[in-house]
């Protein structure tokens, strides 16, 4: 019964997803459709929060003389820290072979040893000390907030589609680089040279996917520190759980030069995967 009953909930969820892609496109004055997620948008650092998860990595590494390298993957649970504003990666497997009991245990001493010093460093801080540290993290908020900002000037956005990811009606838009936008941060000059498109959650206007690619070379310290080519791209995705969408993958496709004569080229990506709320976790 319980088996037919779902099949039933599946059915109608896809019917209506079904119906709400043959809709037409939201009607959405210039600007509108920005102002939408720019209401809604939460950094990854916001939402991941309050999960916790799985993350497996694969570092890209640049020697003083340019060489670029790729380390092999290494896999964290990410847990909650005492630090404020932290989280404890904890590294559980490296290049797919688990970490030994014996080595977890230890690194897990470390940590707790570390949050010990970090606790007696906060309680002995003068409030000068305290006054500089709450500076560098809002400064560090300040720059990531620039950042966003400078997104927001430099790209148009055209709703081009509708599509239906994890059964939610999803918004594609097509982004489109001001070239004359003024912006304040690297990352902003940057996004310049980028194009793609955007997904976006129609309900709530949550980003849900991005992928975007350079579409001309891309100079790092006029072109001496480096200079990533023209087809380089920039993948983020999302997925849904329980009511919130999180970090899925993100995956860097680029190829280049450091140093004027190093040419590299790699593809790497980051998941994350196994979603627990943290108060569940916690209560387990």
């Amino acid at each position: 019964m319980i088996g037919v009953a779902r099949m039933f909930a599946s059915a109608l969820l896809g019917a209506v997803v079904s119906q709400a892609a043959h809709q037409p496109l939201p009607d959405l004055q210039p600007g509108e459709f920005a102002r939408r997620i720019r209401h809604a948008v939460q950094l990854d650092n916001q939402i991941q929060k309050n999960f916790t998860y799985l993350e497996q990595r694969r570092e890209v590494k640049i020697s003083k003389l340019g060489k670029v390298t790729i380390e092999p993957p290494r896999t964290f649970q990410v847990l909650p820290d005492p630090t404020p504003g932290q989280t404890y990666k904890r590294l559980i497997a490296e290049n797919g072979v688990p970490l030994s009991a014996e080595e977890l245990k230890r690194r897990d001493a470390e940590h707790q040893k570390d949050i010990a010093q970090t606790q007696e460093r906060l309680r002995r801080e003068t409030p000068s000390e305290r006054s500089d540290r709450l500076e560098r993290v809002a400064s560090d908020q300040r720059q990531r907030d620039q950042i966003l900002e400078d997104a927001f000037r430099v790209y148009q956005a055209r709703v081009e589609g509708r599509v239906a990811v994890d059964g939610q009606p999803v918004l594609i838009a097509r982004l489109t680089p001001r070239r004359e936008a003024d912006v304040s941060t690297r990352e902003g000059r940057w996004m310049k040279q980028f194009e793609g498109q955007i997904w976006v959650a129609e309900a709530d206007y949550q980003v849900v996917k991005i992928d975007m690619r350079a579409t001309s070379d891309v100079t790092i310290g006029w072109g001496v520190v480096g200079r990533i080519h023209k087809g380089s791209r920039v993948l983020y995705v999302r997925q849904r759980f329980e009511n919130a969408w999180l970090p899925a993958e993100t995956t860097y496709e680029a190829s280049g030069r450091t140093l004027i004569f190093r040419p590299f080229q790699f593809k790497v990506s980051t998941t994350y995967s196994d979603y627990k709320r943290r108060d569940k976790t916690m209560n387990d």
